[in-house]
This record gives C-alpha cells, structure tokens and sequence, in this order.
C-alpha cells in the first residue's frame, strides 16, 4: 500500500505534463483539458496529505510549519491575483498617455460613431504577421459603436477576398461599406477612416460656395494669405467647394449650402447684398469674414451684418497679453481663449490666433426673428483700437479706444420667412365652396437661416489655418452652418514625428554617459564596498 501511495504524485506529474505535451503535438484527448490538470493536482495533493507525517519528519515539523505559512500566502496572492484578473477582463479601461492622445478615438470620430444609424461594415486588410497598431485602432471602432462590424482579413491567406474587394498591396488597405456606398482608404490612420466612414453615411453632398469678384480670398491660392488650406480641409469633411461670382447671378445657385465672404478688399455691389439677404432670410447659410476698414471701408456690407444684429466695429484689435508673446506673434495678432457657450464652442478648449482683426459681436438692442451671440473673445489685456492710421506707439487711450475682452465673431438665427400661399379662389355661383386643408396638409415651415460673422480673415488663411484650435474652429462653424451637427468636434490629428535628431557631439556624449561613465560609477561602488569589508 505504502509504495502504491509513492507512485500517485509522479504519476500525477505525468498526467499534467504528458495531457500538455499531447495538445501542444496537434491532437486531442478525450474531454476537456482542465480535466487532465486537476487529475494531476489530485493525485499530487492525494500524495502529499497521505504521506504527510513521514515528510514531517524528514522536513522537519519547523520548516513544514514555515512552509505551510508561505504555501498558504501563495495562495492568498494566487487568489487574488485572479479575482483581480477577473474583474479586469469584465471591466477594462485603457488610459492613454501618449502625446496628443494618439492611441485614442478623437471627439469627432466618437460623434460619427455614436450618430450611425445603419450599420457599417469595415474590412480591415493587412498581413497577419504584420503588427499594426491599426488593428488596434478598428477595434477601438468597433468598441465604441455596435453598427460597426469590423473584418480582419490576410490578402495573402485569403486572396479570393482580395479580389472581390479589388485590392492591392502595399497593405494595410481599409474598405467601409453601408448599403451600396463602399469607400477605400490606403491607410490605416483615424483621420483618414472617419473621413471615409462620414463619406458612405451622408446622405447627400453639401456644397461650401465661395463669392468671389471683390478681392476675395482665393480657395486655389497656395500663398499665406490663400485659401488653398481651407479648400483642403473642407474636402476631408466631404464639403464639395466652388467659386461663385455672385455680381452675374440673379441669385445665389441652389447648390450652395453655404455662402462665404472671405475678406473681400472692396465693398459688394447692391445686388450681392441683395441675393445674400434674401438667401438668408429664406433659410440659407452665410459665412462672414471681414477686414478692418485700413483702405477701403465697406458700408453695404456693415449694413446688412447690422440687419442680422451683428456690430462690425470700425476699429483693430490690439492684444499685448503674455499669449500673443509666447507665440512670438505681434500686438496685431490677437489671440483668443474665450468661448461663450455655443454649440460651435462646446468643449473647445484651445486658443486660435487672428491677424489684423476687427470687433464683431452680438448687438445691443433686438431684431424681430433674430437671435444673436458672440462666439469668441480676446483676452482682456486687449482693446479696441479705434485710429486705424496706427501711428506708433499704439496705445491705449481711455475715453476713446474701447478696453477688451473683444468679441471678434458672432453668430445669429434668422426666422426664415415662409412662402406666400395663395388665396383661395372665390367658387363660382351654385357651386359647393372647397373644403379647407386639414391640418396635415399644411406645408411644413421653411428651414432657418444661419449667419456667421467674423471681423477677420487671416486666421482661415494658409498661414494660420494650422495654429493650434484654427481649423477646428472654421471647420466647426461651416458644421455648424450646414447643420452637421455630428462634425462639429475637435477632429484627429496628424501623429506628430518625435524623432530625436543629436549631433555628432551629442552622439559622442551619449556614448561616454552609456558605457564608460554609468558603468564605471558601479565598478567604482564595488571598490568601495570591497575595500570597506577588508578594512
């Protein structure tokens, strides 16, 4: 009996390790795997409790008392370890602490995500011993929205796939599919998935429409002072762009979503005002920015933003606050961090520059069916400068030059008017009068009219477009416009290269920290300790 008993711990041994050995050669035993495991671990313990007087003794009761106390902590520790472990698998949470949130979803993406009303299946192609951390990133699309069906797929092991989809390396390759609407991305990068996951769920396209014919900004001029940037982004966000001399049209084209006025250096013509008007008031969307009045002042174009209760001041904007001076920017170049409530503004928490800017803001008194608000203001160790000769020193004159925080942009609503329906022709003798419409037949109201009003133009300009909040800011006031309200956000960015490049010299210096001075400072401690314990 007793040497029956010495043959269940090594045979418990043999189980574990030989039901291993067997899974790992390809072939399966019969039942479950943990069978064999616990199998083994009975017979062990079965062992060790039958045979545990004699490897007392042999031990020592002391150390089987020590050694129980420490068996008993790794157990402890073991258990909770894996209650720990347990808990994690059920609840993850991923913090991400790299530089501009790279590894995580941006605000803009979560909008179009958590917006999804079909579902939206996205296959992923990239070679399976390829690590990417775009895999990780479509699985963060997934996570975040359950209409997203994601698909990963080896174009090397599954090639009849690859041709459905017509694709060809070099890989990773992104296909987003909803209903017959299928877009194909070269890359793996947020940036350019969320462009295409917005452009296979919008239903229609929408057409930003430029004026041009008074000195406009040009969407097709690469220099500083161009609009080719603006051009650029608004395609990314899947807005169709196109110049519209509006001075030869009797009205603004019906494809225009938005009208934009981009610092025009003369004064519009009558009839432009004219069409801007009435596309506004029956519910169209315009888009604002002027320039000081330095040269040319542009008193039809003041009027009608006044018409909307907005207040374009005849004035510059001064800014000396320490922001402008950490840019390194002039006292011409006002920056702003202030952001009345607006859903344009909501979350925006980073600053945006302007150049040679003007006050615009909200006015004082009403508008029947308008409804006005600032959106933006400087700091207010800025002010209003109201001689536009500035001669130096500009300062600020009490009385005179209006003390910031200045608004530099406003927004407003405009009720749109409804179309006139006709009168009800009288019936003729001895016939029965036409039953009136029901209330289910009444046309439905026409849509809102929006305008944005900013006293500046530089800051949409290719020189300025890619300061810090910027281009979200444009972008999301053409959203905002165009009633996207799923594309109004802070949208992702670009991974920024953090490559170190050293000089020779560093390169050196680096050299002799790493394996002269380090290691010598330890080989010099151990001396010192040696020489310690001799003496």
């Amino acid at each position: 009996m007793r040497r029956a008993i010495d043959f269940l711990a090594p045979l418990g041994l043999v189980v574990i390790i030989g039901s291993a050995a067997w899974e790992r050669s390809g072939r399966t035993l019969p039942g479950k795997p943990d069978f064999y495991l616990i199998a083994g671990g009975a017979l062990i313990l079965a062992h060790i409790l039958l045979r545990g007087d004699e490897i007392a003794k042999r031990v020592g009761r002391r150390q089987m008392r020590y050694g129980a106390n420490t068996a008993v902590l790794v157990l402890v520790v073991v258990a909770i370890l894996g209650a720990v472990n347990y808990l994690v698998s059920r609840h993850t949470k991923r913090w991400d602490l790299t530089k501009n949130q790279r590894y995580s979803l941006s605000d803009q993406t979560k909008k179009v995500l958590g917006g999804l009303k079909e579902d939206v299946k996205v296959t992923y192609f990239q070679r399976a011993q390829e690590s990417s951390a775009g895999k990780d990133r479509m699985q963060e699309y997934q996570a975040a929205s359950s209409r997203v069906k994601v698909e990963f797929v080896d174009p090397i092991a599954s090639p009849t796939k690859a041709i459905a989809y017509e694709v060809r390396g070099p890989w990773p390759i992104v296909v987003i599919e909803r209903g017959g609407k299928r877009e194909k991305v070269s890359n793996d990068s947020e940036q350019d998935v969320t462009n295409a996951l917005i452009k296979v769920t919008r239903a229609a396209k929408k057409t930003v429409c430029f004026v041009e014919g008074q000195g406009e900004r040009d969407i097709d001029d690469g220099a500083d002072a161009g609009f080719s940037a603006v051009k650029s982004a608004l395609g990314k966000s899947q807005y169709e762009t196109k110049k519209v001399l509006l001075a030869r049209e009797p009205s603004v084209p019906a494809e225009c979503t938005a009208m934009v006025v981009a610092g025009p250096q003369h004064d519009l013509l009558p009839s432009e005002i004219d069409a801007l008007r009435r596309f506004a008031k029956s519910g169209g969307k315009v888009l604002v920015m002027a320039e000081p009045e330095l040269k040319t002042a542009t008193p039809n174009l003041d009027a009608l933003v006044k018409e909307w209760n907005v207040e374009l001041g005849k004035d510059i904007v001064v800014d000396v606050s320490p922001a402008s001076q950490i840019f390194g920017t002039g006292p011409l170049t006002p920056i702003a961090a202030s952001y009345p409530f607006h859903e344009i503004t909501k979350d925006f928490r980073v600053m945006t520059a302007f150049h040679t800017a003007r006050s615009a803001e909200a006015g004082k008194g009403t508008v029947e069916g308008v409804t006005t608000q600032s959106i933006v203001q400087t700091a207010p160790a800025s002010w209003a400068e109201t001689d536009l000769t500035l001669k130096e020193p500009i300062e600020m004159n009490e009385g005179k030059d209006r003390k910031g925080p200045i608004s530099l942009g406003a927004v407003a609503t405009i009720k749109a008017s409804p179309a006139p329906s006709p009168s009800p022709a009288s019936p003729a003798p001895g016939s029965s009068p036409a039953p009136s419409p029901s209330p289910a037949e009444e046309p439905p109201s026409p849509p809102e009219g929006r305008v944005a009003v900013f006293g500046d133009s530089d800051f949409a300009s290719n020189a300025l477009l890619g300061f810090q909040g910027n281009q979200d800011f444009f972008l999301n006031t053409v959203a905002w416009l165009a009633q996207d309200p799923d594309l109004i956000s802070i949208r992702p960015k670009e991974p920024e290269d953090q490559r170190m490049f050293l000089t020779r010299q560093q390169q050196q210096n680096v050299l002799i920290v790493a394996l002269l001075l380090i290691p010598g400072a330890f080989v010099v401690m151990g001396i010192a300790a040696w020489w310690k314990r001799r003496g």
